[in-house]
């Protein structure tokens, strides 16, 4: 098993907040860029990861953050901050086990926290999984692998960004090869 944490702080001066909505009453679209004097972002990471045997491994983790940000002249009911759009908590793992020999199954999944919206209300939290198998070939000296995967695996309905419902389900395939 091994474990990592992290912690992150970034001190920005003059962020240029691109705040790209409606003004209200006018009927067109502000695209107001403007200077905010400072904004912090900070947290911490936290992931863990475990190997059973040759065929099993997971991996979890977890990601708090804070934004704090000076006020400025131009701020009124619909303006926001860009960084302040940003959750504070997200988690995510991956599961993968290899069925047979070079071929894998996979679970991974992620929960993202409620969040502030472009205009001031929520959006919620929510929950998604992903599934996929991939097997691994090796011809020569190149190795190929080839994949098949479903994004949104219980077909959630979410929006990461207000406004934007994001697909049920999404399926694909992929080719690979390392040299």
């Amino acid at each position: 098993m091994t474990y990592r944490a992290a912690a992150f702080y970034y001190d920005i001066k003059d962020f240029i907040n691109d705040n790209g909505i409606t003004s209200p009453g006018s009927g067109l679209g502000s695209d107001c860029l403007f200077n905010i004097p400072h904004v912090k972002l900070y947290g911490i990471e936290m992931e863990a990861s475990l190997r059973l045997g040759k065929r099993f491994q997971s991996t979890i983790s977890y990601v708090y953050q804070e934004v704090e940000a000076d006020e400025t002249q131009y701020d009124e009911n619909w303006t926001y901050y860009l960084p302040e759009l940003l959750p504070k908590h997200k988690v995510k793992f991956l599961g993968r086990y290899e069925a047979w020999k070079d071929g894998f199954v996979q679970l991974s999944g992620r929960w993202v926290g409620e969040r502030q919206t472009q205009k001031g209300s929520t959006l919620d939290a929510y929950v998604v999984l992903d599934a996929g198998v991939e097997q691994r070939l090796n011809l020569g000296p190149v190795e190929w692998s080839i994949g098949a995967y479903v994004s949104n695996l219980l077909g959630e309905e979410y929006q990461e960004q207000a406004g934007y419902d994001m697909p049920r389900q999404v399926y694909g395939l992929r080719l690979s090869a390392k040299f």
